[in-house]
């Protein structure tokens, strides 16, 4: 359903883009790509059109990817691979799908006031030629700053005005009666911007269940632990399938081998693992393509077993 709306003090600063997204004439039994531009990678699943829009970067400290693992352990475990010392490099991958008259952006990005090197993606939708009020639809798969903040703008107002907003309905009741102060300090920002963004979103946000169809085609997937209601997002056409997988993945290597490690962030570590394992094991066994939120760019992939665990084919 689209919504109208009054255009926004950004909109008139920035003005009316144009709708078209490069179209590709690809297929898809190994995906066959077209990069239209800095961070933005295009192909076709089937009859649907899928673009991958890059929000930017931020650094993870390498302690915070394993809560019972010492670092230097963990530095070992990824082979010396640094961003900076004891950091690791986090890409913020995001994929829109266009089907039919539905313009679907699954997460949101950082916004402008969450990281330096993070939120990008009204940069990269306007080297797309996609104006924000052209999307029709934002899926939200949990609440986290890098995947809800920036449906606001610069100003804290609603970026995508135009879209239904639409949020796991046990994550978004998480988010609306948890009290800040009875979470870990180093939380208490997080959630207070979860708070914030989802009371701008006000009205246009709705609930769904944790396996519903959003539109034909493109349906929650549950994955809790990471967050209460974290949700992936199945995309189908035809015979073709991508998994988007939100946080239940995390790192290329670590993610893989390491399946049952808890990085601090995930609120439930035992349910994270269960989620990831059962996503790795659908995956690898159906030969599903991946979109994963935080390998780097664009972050497609598939999954094969590997000595007892997993690894990463991209």
């Amino acid at each position: 359903m689209r919504v109208g709306a009054h255009p926004t003090r950004r909109e008139m600063i920035a003005g009316s883009l144009a709708t078209a997204v490069a179209a590709s004439a690809f297929g898809l039994a190994a995906p066959a790509c077209a990069n239209s531009g800095e961070g933005i990678h295009t192909f076709l699943l089937g009859d649907l059109q899928i673009t991958i829009l890059s929000d930017g970067t931020f650094d993870m400290p390498t302690r915070l990817l394993n809560r019972d693992t010492e670092p230097a352990a963990i530095e070992g475990a990824l082979g010396g691979k640094l961003s900076a010392p004891g950091q690791v490099e986090y890409g913020v991958n995001i994929v829109l799908v266009r089907s039919g008259a539905e313009l679907v952006l699954i997460d949101a990005g950082a916004g402008s006031t969450w990281q330096p090197t993070a939120g990008k993606l009204a940069d990269r939708l306007t080297a797309a030629g996609i104006g924000p009020a052209n999307i029709t639809k934002v899926v939200i798969t949990h609440g986290h700053p890098d995947h809800l903040w920036g449906l606001v703008d610069e100003f804290d107002e609603l970026r995508f005005g135009n879209a239904q907003h639409i949020m796991p309905a046990p994550e978004l009741d998480y988010w609306r009666k948890v009290s800040i102060e009875t979470l870990p300090e180093r939380v208490q920002g997080a959630a207070a911007g979860a708070k914030r963004v989802i009371g701008t979103v006000g009205e246009r946000l709705s609930s769904a269940a944790p396996d519903a169809e959003i539109v034909s085609g493109i349906a929650y997937l549950p994955t809790p632990g990471h967050t209460p209601g974290h949700c992936s997002v199945r995309i189908s056409s035809g015979s073709n399938a991508l998994i988007v997988t939100a946080d239940t993945l995390f790192h290329p290597r670590l993610s893989f081998a390491y399946p049952d490690w808890q990085p601090v962030s995930d609120m439930d570590g035992a349910g994270a693992v269960a989620s990831r394992r059962r996503l790795l094991d659908m995956a690898a066994t159906d030969r599903l393509l991946l979109a994963a939120y935080h390998i780097p760019f664009p972050g497609l992939g598939r999954v094969e077993r590997h000595d007892g665990a997993y690894r990463w084919l991209s």
